[in-house]
């Protein structure tokens, strides 16, 4: 122990004092997350193995399973999106309130757009025939390309956000304020276009959903037949598909039966093992009753049944030359690849190299459980990175961390500080837009719920993962610890027998007050204030 006193406050001088290996570790402000994500990881691996199963590998479990760590991944990544944003904005000293109504109305218009075409229209008063409104449409396009409805979104959704960026810096206003009014008015404005485009005249008001847009991401070319969905490909008429087989080469031909082959004897040799499961379960209750009846003859039976049970193997379907043509379709890539990078999947090749030789992407009935992993997680890896290297190895990073910081000081030493918190706001607008986009293209739907409460998630987020609310310290890594922690959590908790899935909730606002206390006396310890 030092000689010095427990009790005894510190002093500057000891700024200069030799530190402990470990001390500039412990003082990086994602030890904590880290160590509850990890925690949480194990919690989710071992409570998901199913009740009476004993196993060291936490990917025996549900929770750990091929579709699990997709569907977790994608909730994950897609808070983190916004969380990058959220976080960014805070390390500057500002809140953004209204990413929420932002996700939705950047989803609204992109639907809407995908649907019915984009126009700018002119309305001007009239008096022909009395004293109304009446629009010139100065042009309109009909067929809008998702690239297109992306950069249309974006106008809208960047002008929102320098507006705002634009009264907090030029009135003095608190972001708080300025940001939870965006939040009213763009999630008003988001019902009325909804429910104005969406009106019929026999209602009085419209739905405040889109639907019936194509499944853009999987519009392939069809040799012979042009563009169609994947889906109405595959359905085409049994002779139009031979015709279509006939110009696929014929190593592909060959890949293509061995492949399928294979799965049809998995789903033989996972049907078999069913069908004995259900009737040895049947023996088993059986048994269970010749017991506690004490019928010995009969338990004797029964035991002897059980041991030599027996069933006759089901049979492997034949693969048909309508198969192989569905399958090459399959195989196809999308004639919309802006579609398919923010709707699609990534890492097909790992996922089906998981199931034909490792044998572990596999459901219950032998077909395979996950096709890759959802896009958002790629759109969010690109946005960390970049954000990663923005902040850490930029001038513009070191703006943003003295804006946040200390303005004053950030101001007496040329830093536009106006630009920066602007721009974030802007930032900010962006990653709500690309969390809409993912959305919008993978589900082919949009509705105003969407992105309801994302603003406090990403917030949250952003503090658990290190961020102090009062600006100027943060990192991206630890931002992404945290919504893997919100995303890890809401899983986690839902297989742990005896507790309800949603104290969840409980457990992330524990986390977040411990984590707001924990990140301020580090950042003091940091600046050697304590």
């Amino acid at each position: 122990m030092s000689s010095k006193s427990l009790n005894q406050p510190r002093k500057e001088s000891d700024l200069y004092d030799a530190k402990k290996w470990y001390s500039a570790i412990l003082a990086r402000p994602e030890v904590g997350p880290v160590g509850v994500m990890l925690l949480l990881f194990g919690m989710l691996g071992y409570f998901s193995i199913p009740a009476g199963d004993f196993s060291l590998n936490p990917f025996s479990g549900e929770g750990f399973n091929a579709l699990a760590i997709r569907n977790n991944l994608r909730v994950i990544s897609q808070l983190g999106i916004v969380a990058i944003g959220a976080g960014l904005l805070i390390i500057s000293g500002e809140f953004d309130l209204s990413i929420g109504s932002m996700i939705g109305f950047a989803g609204g218009v992109m639907a809407m757009i995908l649907r019915w075409g984009f126009a700018v229209v002119i309305p001007y008063v009239s008096f022909e025939g009395g004293l109304h409104i009446e629009t010139f449409t100065l042009f309109k396009i009909t067929d809008v390309s998702p690239l297109l409805a992306i950069c249309i979104t974006l106008c809208f959704t960047l002008f929102f956000g320098w507006l705002q960026g634009f009264i907090i810096v030029k009135t003095g206003l608190a972001s708080f304020i300025v940001t939870l009014g965006g939040l009213f008015f763009l999630r008003g404005l988001t019902e009325v276009c909804y429910r104005a485009f969406n009106k019929k005249p026999d209602q009085t008001a419209g739905s405040t959903t889109v639907t019936e847009i194509p499944d853009i991401k999987n519009i392939v070319n069809i040799p012979g037949h042009g563009e169609l969905e994947r889906d109405v490909a595959k359905n085409l008429p049994q002779e139009q598909l031979l015709e279509l087989l006939k110009t696929v080469p014929e190593a592909t031909v060959l890949k293509l039966t061995e492949k399928l082959t294979y799965i049809n004897e998995k789903v033989a040799a996972s049907k078999t093992l069913l069908l004995k499961s259900k009737g040895v379960k049947g023996l088993e209750k059986a048994l269970e009753n010749a017991i506690a009846s004490g019928n010995e003859g009969m338990v004797a039976t029964l035991q002897d049944k059980i041991a030599n049970f027996k069933i006759d193997p089901a049979t492997a379907k034949i693969v048909t030359d309508v198969d192989i043509a569905k399958a090459y379709i399959d195989t196809l890539h999308s004639a919309r690849p802006v579609a398919n990078f923010f709707g699609g999947d990534i890492m097909e090749p790992l996922f089906d190299w998981l199931y034909f030789t490792v044998d572990w992407n596999v459901n219950n009935y032998g077909n395979q459980f996950a096709d890759g992993l959802y896009s958002c997680l790629m759109i969010w890896f690109l946005l960390a990175l970049i954000c990663y290297v923005l902040l850490s190895q930029t001038q513009a990073g070191n703006w943003i961390y003295s804006t946040g910081g200390n303005l004053n000081a950030a101001k007496a030493n040329g830093v536009p500080t106006n630009k920066v918190k602007i721009s974030l706001f802007m930032f900010s607008a962006f990653c709500a837009t690309m969390f809409a986009a993912c959305q919008v293209f993978e589900t082919n739907t949009a509705d105003t719920a969407k992105g309801n409460l994302k603003e406090l998630e990403a917030i949250a987020a952003a503090v658990i993962g290190g961020v102090v609310l009062t600006g100027g310290f943060g990192t991206v890594v630890g931002i992404i610890v945290g919504a893997a922690i919100f995303g890890i959590a809401k899983e986690a908790f839902f297989y742990i027998p005896g507790v309800d899935g949603s104290f969840y909730r409980v457990f992330l606002g524990i986390v977040l007050l411990a984590s707001a206390l924990t990140n301020e006396n580090i950042r003091k310890r940091v600046i050697g204030s304590v």
